[in-house]
């Protein structure tokens, strides 16, 4: 089984998790709920790195894995935004595609600008 496979199926039974519990999220409720559960979850990705690199006041202790787990929180909100907003797991995959290919052409010409 590919990569994208499995990355398919995770985006899969995340939905399937939100349509079991909350089986009106695709029409009822707003974007801004998933676009700010994914700044709160950002918001609390970039704390722990503060915390992690010496900044910030809360005395909490903090430790590298707490990143991934943020990373993954703020990932399954990415996930619901792009869902709620008509876009799919193939619309997403797409678009990576399209940007990782952008971003390669912006590099070579950066770097052909260099030489």
């Amino acid at each position: 089984m590919g990569e994208a496979t499995k990355m398919k199926d995770r985006w899969n039974q995340i939905l399937h998790l939100q349509d079991r519990f909350y089986p009106s999220w695709r029409s009822n409720l707003p974007r801004t709920l998933y676009s700010t559960a994914l700044a709160g979850e950002v918001g609390e990705l970039c704390g722990i790195i503060t915390h992690l690199d010496g900044g910030g006041t809360n005395n909490q202790k903090y430790d590298n894995s707490m990143i991934l787990e943020e990373a993954v929180d703020s990932f399954i909100q990415l996930i619901l935004l792009i869902e709620r907003s008509g876009f799919n797991y193939g619309d997403f995959n797409n678009a990576l595609i399209h940007k990782i290919f952008v971003l390669h052409k912006r590099l070579e010409k950066k770097e052909m600008q260099q030489k």
